[in-house]
């Protein structure tokens, strides 16, 4: 908190004495007088529910999408030498690459945000997917199969839980990368949202720029606060795991 209430006090400190250009950059006070007028009014909460949105379905389609594909390929020999080409080069692709080719083939529309967003998680999580399924303890695969476990359940009660920390942290760095790729459609493709708000808080002069600011703050805040529900939900759903366990020791 210190350092946070330091940085705002420099910020006021520099654009205040005009260490920095007012008109490019306003004081620390005119932003958050921005901001604290935004947030009286229905607009702007419906601005964020567009972001989110986007971002929780994009974030769902791309990570069920890679838990599926990730699981195959780490079950299969095969499947993994036949993809290990294809995956590679895809996931070297900048995701805001393809951001023209959504545009004109989806418009600046919700199935455009989509695309991109899944497009950004699909390829980290993937791997993270394929990584953790290979990590099956032997010990447990040999007794799965004694025990006669296949198909579906053990993929459900075996594979799964084994991959699970894998898919967590695949997971929460996913859902960094999809909320930046979300203000980015909305920023370049003009897609409604925060994104949107900012380029036409920007383009509305420099009378705007405390709100083009209080904005960007906005999207800060946003990914802390998401970034913290992804950690906070892994500690939960993970108790049972080694690596948490050995967490919760290392605070206490």
């Amino acid at each position: 908190m210190l350092v946070v209430l330091a940085a705002l006090g420099l910020w006021q400190l520099l654009t205040a004495t005009g260490a920095l250009n007012r008109a490019s950059f306003p004081t620390m006070w005119s932003t958050l007088r921005a901001l604290g007028d935004q947030l009286t009014t229905s607009g702007f909460w419906t601005t964020i529910g567009q972001t989110v949105e986007g971002w929780a379905l994009g974030l769902a389609l791309g990570g069920t999408a890679a838990v599926l594909v990730g699981s195959a390929i780490g079950l299969s020999r095969l499947a993994s030498r036949s993809t290990a080409p294809v995956i590679e080069f895809l996931k070297a692709v900048p995701s805001i690459a393809i951001l023209p080719l959504a545009i004109v083939v989806l418009g600046t529309h919700l199935q455009m945000k989509l695309t991109l967003v899944g497009y950004a998680v699909f390829f980290p999580l993937v791997i993270q997917v394929v990584y953790g399924v290979r990590a099956l303890d032997p010990t447990v695969a040999d007794t799965a199969t004694t025990l006669q476990v296949r198909g579906l359940r053990r993929f459900l009660v075996v594979v799964l839980p084994s991959a699970a920390p894998f898919i967590a942290t695949g997971l929460r760095i996913s859902a960094a990368t999809a909320l930046i790729l979300e203000i980015v459609a909305e920023l370049i493709g003009g897609a409604p949202g925060l994104g949107q708000r900012i380029l036409l808080a920007e383009n509305a002069g420099p009378t705007m720029f405390p709100l083009m600011y209080a904005f960007v703050l906005v999207t800060g805040i946003l990914g802390i606060v998401l970034t913290g529900m992804f950690t906070l939900g892994e500690r939960r759903v993970l108790h049972w795991h080694e690596s948490q366990r050995n967490l919760r020791g290392a605070t206490r």
